[in-house]
C-alpha cells in the first residue's frame, strides 16, 4: 500500500524561489510518517519545491491546509480526485471549517492527527474509508510520535530543528485560529519523550513551535532544565507574563534561549480588551518585563496587529517607534486577519464589514490585502501603514540602532551575526511576500498591475508609476 503526503504551497511565482522565511519543515507531515505502519510506502512532496505528480499511483493522498494554503491545497486534492485517487483533507483550517474541505475531498480529518491517522490507515486497508474522522477534544498528556524527519531533503529547508513539546494556548485571543480551534486548551508531551527526539537531531539549533511555550510554567520549567546538557540553541513562541518569574527567566538562559516571539499585539489597552488579551498589559509594563527578558540574554520577536476599533493612523508610528527604542530583535507589523471560525470572523461577518466572506478562496487575494472593513481607517490605509512599518523597521538605520544592545542582541560575537543575518534576510523578504499569490501559480507579470481582490494598489507601488516598476524590484 502506498500513501502519498502533500504539504501544499500558499501560491507560486512561475520560475522564482519560495519565500525564505516561510521555508521551515512541515512537522506535521513527519508525524503523520512516524504513525504510519513501516509496511506502507511513504511519497511526499512539498508544493513549495516540488512539482505535485498528480498520475502517482497512491491509494491515498493525505494533504493539510491552513488557511492560506487552503485554496491551494484544494486544487491540489481535485487534481487527484479527478484520476480516481481518493484524498484525505486535514488541518487546522479543516477543523475550523470542515464543510469546506468536504467538497474537495473524500474523507476529511478533524482534530489531533494522533487520535485519527491510526484509524484511516486501519480503514484504508480494509477499503472502508469513512468520510468524516473527528478527535474529541482531550486535555492532559499529549501522545508522543517520533517524527520522521528523513522525508524531508533538509538542504531545502530553514536550518531549524521543528520540535514540538505541547499544543494549543490558555488564551483565548478572539481573533487567534488557534484559540478557535483549541477552545483555549493547552496539552503538553512528556519532558522524556521530548529529550529522547532532541537528543537523536543532528542540528544545533532547535525551533518549539507550541503555540505558546510558557503556557504551563511548571512544565516548561522541567523541560528547560532537561535541555541544559544538551547544549542546544532554541527559539519559541511565549506570552509577557513569563517575565514576572524569575527561576523561569534563568532556566531559559542557561538552557539555551536565543529568542522568544512574544504577541504584544496592541499598545492600546482598549484594543487589547477588545480582542480579549486584557492580560497582556499584565501586572507591570510592557518596558520593565522586557528588560527582565534582555538582562537574561534573551532577544525578544515582537509582533503587533492593527485594524482594531480603536486603531487610528497615528498607533503605527507610536508602535514603530516602540519597537525601536526597546531594541526588538525582530517584528511583525501585521494587518488584523479574519480568520474563518473565530470569533473576530463572526463579529465582522454580522457586522457587514468582510469585503468577501470567503477571502482565502478568492483567486484574486494577494498576502498583505486587508479583506475587512476597518473602522477608522480604509483597508487600504491599514495595508499601507502595515507595510511601512515593516520597510521602516528593518532599515539599515534601525537596524544599527537596534544593534547596540549588548544584553541580547549583540551578547557576544555568534548572536550578532545572527541577529545581522536575520535582519537582513527579514529587509529583503518584505517586498517579497507582499502580495504573494494565494492559491495561485502566476506569471510575475500577472502581478504587475499591484492591485488585488478588493480593488486597491499593492503598497509597493506607493509613490512608484505603477506601469514602470515591477513587484520586488
Amino acid at each position: 500500500m502506498k500513501v502519498t503526503f502533500i504539504q501544499p504551497s500558499m501560491g507560486k511565482i512561475k520560475g522564482e524561489k519560495y519565500v525564505k522565511s516561510w521555508q521551515m519543515q512541515p512537522l506535521s507531515m513527519a508525524v503523520l510518517g512516524g504513525m504510519t505502519p513501516k509496511d506502507v510506502e511513504i511519497n511526499f512532496y512539498d508544493d513549495r519545491f516540488d512539482e505535485i505528480p498528480y498520475n502517482d499511483d497512491s491509494d491515498l493522498v493525505a494533504i493539510t491546509t491552513e488557511t492560506y494554503t487552503a485554496q491551494r491545497g484544494y486544487k491540489i486534492a481535485d487534481g487527484f480526485r479527478e484520476r480516481g485517487i481518493p484524498v484525505v483533507i486535514g488541518g487546522i483550517q479543516t477543523s475550523l471549517v470542515p464543510n469546506e474541505a468536504r467538497a474537495h475531498a473524500d474523507s476529511v480529518a478533524i482534530g489531533d492527527s494522533e487520535f485519527i491517522w491510526p484509524e484511516i490507515i486501519k480503514d484504508l486497508r480494509n477499503g472502508k474509508l469513512q468520510p468524516t474522522y473527528t478527535a474529541q477534544p482531550r486535555k492532559g498528556i499529549l501522545p508522543h510520535v517520533s517524527p520522521r524527519r528523513e522525508l524531508f531533503d533538509k538542504g531545502k529547508y530553514v536550518s531549524l530543528e521543528m520540535v514540538e513539546t505541547g499544543r494549543g494556548c490558555p488564551f483565548t485571543c478572539d481573533f487567534c485560529s488557534i484559540a478557535g480551534s483549541y477552545d483555549g486548551s493547552f496539552r503538553t508531551k512528556n519532558v522524556k519523550d521530548i529529550v529522547k527526539d532532541i537528543e537523536g537531531l543532528e542540528g544545533r539549533t532547535l525551533y518549539f513551535v507550541d503555540d505558546n511555550f510558557v503556557s504551563n510554567l511548571r512544565r516548561t520549567k522541567d523541560l528547560c532544565k532537561a535541555l541544559v546538557p544538551l547544549g542546544k540553541k532554541w527559539f519559541s513562541h511565549g506570552s509577557i507574563n513569563m517575565a514576572n518569574d524569575a527561576e523561569l527567566l534563568k532556566l531559559m538562559e542557561k538552557s539555551g534561549c536565543a529568542n522568544i516571539l512574544i504577541g504584544f499585539e496592541s499598545l492600546n489597552p482598549k484594543n487589547l480588551e477588545d480582542m480579549g488579551k486584557s492580560w497582556g498589559v499584565a501586572v507591570r509594563g510592557y518596558t520593565e518585563a522586557i528588560n527582565k527578558l534582555r538582562d537574561h540574554g534573551v532577544t525578544i520577536y515582537g509582533t503587533f496587529v492593527f485594524g482594531y476599533d480603536h486603531d487610528t493612523p497615528d498607533d503605527f508610528k507610536r508602535t514603530l517607534d516602540f519597537a525601536i527604542e526597546q531594541k526588538f530583535a525582530l517584528a511583525a507589523f501585521n494587518h488584523l486577519v479574519p480568520f474563518p471560525g473565530t470569533p473576530l470572523y463572526s463579529r465582522l461577518q454580522k457586522q457587514d464589514r468582510l469585503l468577501d466572506n470567503e477571502w482565502w478562496l478568492n483567486p484574486q487575494y494577494r498576502f498583505g490585502e486587508v479583506a475587512f472593513k476597518p473602522a477608522n481607517m480604509s483597508a487600504e490605509t491599514l495595508a499601507e501603514k502595515c507595510f511601512e512599518c515593516r520597510e521602516d523597521f528593518y532599515s539599515y538605520s534601525s537596524t544599527f540602532k537596534r544593534m547596540f544592545d549588548f544584553k541580547a542582541n549583540c551578547r557576544d560575537p555568534m548572536q550578532a551575526i545572527i541577529y545581522l543575518a536575520a535582519n537582513l534576510v527579514s529587509k529583503k523578504g518584505i517586498a517579497q511576500r507582499q502580495w504573494w499569490p494565494v492559491g495561485s501559480e502566476i506569471e510575475r507579470k500577472e502581478l504587475d498591475s499591484g492591485r488585488g481582490a478588493f480593488g486597491y494598489a499593492n503598497p509597493i507601488y506607493r509613490g512608484k508609476k505603477e506601469e514602470t516598476i515591477l513587484l520586488g524590484d
